[in-house]
């Protein structure tokens, strides 16, 4: 058993795991969907490795060394956890609609994640971005209603709402949906948002296609009125910028403000007004809080350690030596 654990101690292990950790982060940076274990397995190893040394090396578990190496190993230890159960993701959501977990998109995630997100539930509300000159984009202020709150939270790039853990983050994607009703006669109507490309860095491709429930391909073209003020200060507000809906079904075109309606092929196409969508982040990781406080727990068993040490080597003033 001590052989084994001598082994396991080794520097050259050391030096092995600490390059698969090397291996296994750079492969994390350059893969879209990186398996969870190319972080966890060299991060168990390298704590395994040091947790042999801590058993075999009393130096390395006393005083306050031992209290730096115990949180180093802790820490090792809660972000191999956290590779196994964090979660990355995106969504888009429309305002005056809620939160449609079917509509995120998943970048990231570990094996061992609880999928709590899909439990999430807010109602998109209005939202405003602040530019300066030269499109330089400012605060997002983004407002959402929870179940049973009586007032609506605002939330941001850097003040996300959390639900379950769960951070959801504003992102520079944003835009116009225009909101579209579409009725056969003697049939259901369906209503739905159209989610047009991202404004204002896609100002000049406001366009987007939509397949009606009977198969008809109808293409949208949004004509924003009011120009980019790219040499002023101002804030974008999805509802207040005029824009007139350009429809294009059958080899005809028409042009729709909100409130009109146009014919085509026995069904009835109704533009009921122009509201907006915006896009979230989604990050989660529970170890975060528990890592910086055992990070700090070491850090202060190091400095105590290297204080004695300091204490012990230097001289004492001639007057208190004599």
């Amino acid at each position: 058993m001590r052989t084994l654990a001598r082994r396991l101690a080794s520097t050259r292990l050391t030096m092995a795991a600490f390059a698969l950790l090397a291996t296994g982060t750079l492969a994390s940076y350059h893969l879209a969907q990186p398996p969870a274990f190319f972080m966890a397995a060299p991060l168990a190893l390298v704590a395994l490795n040091l947790a042999a040394a801590i058993v075999l090396r009393p130096a390395l578990r006393s005083g306050g060394l031992g209290v730096f190496h115990l949180a180093l190993l802790a820490c090792l230890l809660l972000v191999g956890w956290g590779r196994m159960t964090h979660m990355d993701g995106r969504v888009e959501v429309t305002e005056g609609a809620p939160l449609d977990p079917a509509q995120v998109e998943v970048t990231g995630a570990g094996p061992w994640n609880d999928q709590a997100w899909r439990r999430a539930e807010f109602l998109q509300a209005g939202w405003e971005v602040d530019y300066a000159p030269g499109l330089r984009r400012g605060h997002t202020r983004s407002e959402v209603w929870l179940p049973g709150e009586a007032s609506a939270r605002t939330i941001g790039d850097d003040t996300p709402l959390v639900l379950a853990g769960y951070r959801f983050y504003t992102t520079p994607n944003k835009g116009f949906a225009p909101v579209l009703r579409w009725q056969r006669e003697g049939e259901e109507a369906v209503t739905g948002a159209l989610h047009m490309p991202s404004y204002p860095a896609q100002d000049w491709n406001q366009q987007n296609t939509w397949t009606s429930p009977d198969g008809q391909v109808l293409k949208f073209w949004l004509r924003i009125e009011q120009a980019v003020p790219e040499t002023a200060t101002w804030t974008l507000a999805a509802r207040t910028i005029p824009a007139v809906l350009v429809v294009e079904a059958q080899g005809q075109r028409h042009e729709l403000r909100p409130g009109a309606e146009v014919r085509i092929a026995g069904a009835t196409l109704r533009y009921e007004r122009l509201t907006g969508w915006i896009g979230y982040r989604i990050f989660y990781d529970p170890t975060l809080v528990p890592l910086l406080a055992i990070a700090l727990f070491g850090i202060a068993g190091l400095a105590c350690h290297l204080w004695g040490r300091s204490a012990r080597l230097l001289p004492l003033p001639q007057e208190l030596a004599a």
